[in-house]
């Protein structure tokens, strides 16, 4: 008798399950930062001044940055060790 409560058990979870996930939602990238990805982890130093466009912020521990948002500026985030940890838009 107990075998059978555990397959309604197992059959009533299954039901509550969703079919219609979406793993992965695109984002709109104005700044066009997908195709600097490639450089996250390089030495900040390493990056020539030509290698991002024109505006690009390079963003290091303790530097002052303004709050406003715009969705076609590049962002450049250096961590601690000098190295570009992330590339952004804002």
């Amino acid at each position: 008798m107990r075998p059978l409560y555990i397959f309604f058990f197992v059959a009533a979870l299954a039901g509550c399950q969703t079919q219609s996930a979406v793993p992965f939602e695109p984002v709109t990238d104005r700044c066009n930062s997908l195709q600097y990805l490639s450089k996250v982890g390089m030495k900040a130093d390493d990056a020539t001044a030509d290698a991002f466009p024109p505006g690009t912020r390079i963003i290091k521990p303790g530097t002052m940055v303004t709050r406003d948002h715009r969705p076609d500026r590049l962002n450049v985030h250096v961590n601690d060790n000098g190295r570009i940890e992330r590339i952004d838009c804002g």
